[in-house]
């Protein structure tokens, strides 16, 4: 069973999709009623109540997912502890850090607490091409070998900032369609200019 309120010991989005999917939620991409919090702010996290006001779009539970939750300050946790108390009917709330011992002992005592062990490679993030010269060859060169395209790209959307939402996007979208059999030069080309 799932709780309302869970803290993850991962920076991976990937590592939510069990629990996703546990929940009915089988995508984070184009999901209305999924909510990611991009910036820390204490307005930001204010909006979390105006999200779960509305009724779910289009499934039984709405979803809000806090990456890197120790980067909230003590007055953005202090303002997220009354949806934690009271999330309502069908509201999850996923907070992913490595560093849980950086959150206030409220937010901690509210949550369950779920550890994995985080196997991502350390590979540092795309540094996405500014011209489409520097765009081709980057995906030429990556495109060489084609059984490692897949896996670079998923490793690429763990170690991309959360604040990169349309990055993050647009590697979910090339993975999928890797996944549907695309040719990797052509996913890596659509990744790169567009």
């Amino acid at each position: 069973m799932l709780f309302p309120s869970t803290l993850i010991t991962s920076a991976a989005l990937s590592s939510l999709d069990p629990f996703l999917k546990e929940i009915g939620h089988d995508t984070l991409e184009n999901n209305p009623d999924i909510f990611i919090l991009s910036d820390y702010s204490i307005e930001s996290v204010r909006s979390i109540s105006n999200f779960l006001s509305m009724s779910p779009y289009s499934h039984d539970s709405k979803v809000i997912i806090i990456p890197q939750a120790d980067n909230l300050s003590p007055e953005s946790q202090n303002t997220l502890l009354k949806n934690l108390e009271e999330p309502g009917d069908n509201n999850y709330f996923f907070l992913l850090t490595l560093r849980p011992q950086s959150l206030i002992n409220t937010i901690i005592s509210r949550c369950h607490l779920i550890k994995i062990n985080d196997t991502s490679t350390t590979t540092p993030p795309f540094i996405f091409p500014t011209n489409t010269a520097e765009a081709l060859l980057l995906s030429e060169q990556l495109s060489v070998n084609k059984e490692l395209v897949l896996p670079l790209l998923e490793n690429q959307i763990k170690v991309t900032s959360p604040k990169n939402f349309l990055q993050i996007n647009k590697l979910i979208k090339a993975t999928k369609m890797l996944k549907a059999n695309l040719d990797p030069k052509t996913v890596l080309d659509f990744l790169f200019l567009n």
